[in-house]
């Protein structure tokens, strides 16, 4: 889970710094969404309104798309986490099925693990990124 995290962020920071008019917090708040989109874009849309809410849904399902369509190519060519680190939250429910599929039985409790941490951290990171 720490790993999602920190490369999560590291990827909200680049499209903060790519993306005109969204600040830091903003591109953090969506990625700290984590693939959850049914809670984090309510607490966004709560702290920062509905459009940055509307972003983090869809990116949210979009990680979870990402996921579902190449999880295989990421065990294969990233390893047996990457698909799981993919998934986020849903690595314990939506996509765990396929994560399996692509990594092996074995990583179940893993991804269990992971998806569960992320869900539990999700309200907390979310708020903070939206009060800064």
């Amino acid at each position: 889970p720490l790993g999602t995290v920190i490369g999560t962020f590291a990827g909200a920071t680049a499209a903060a710094l790519i993306l005109r008019g969204r600040s830091m917090p903003d591109c953090l708040a969506v990625g700290s969404g984590f693939g959850y989109y049914s809670l984090s874009s309510i607490f966004i849309t709560k702290y920062r309104g509905a459009e940055l809410g509307t972003i983090a849904l869809l990116s949210n399902i979009i990680r979870e798309m990402f996921t579902l369509l190449l999880a295989p190519l990421l065990a294969k060519f990233a390893g047996p986490l990457a698909p799981i680190a993919a998934g986020g939250v849903t690595s314990m429910d939506t996509t765990l099925p396929i994560i399996m599929a692509s990594s092996g039985k074995q990583y179940s409790v893993v991804s269990l693990f992971h998806g569960f941490v992320l869900e539990f951290t999700i309200p907390f990171i979310v708020t903070f990124w939206c009060t800064c």
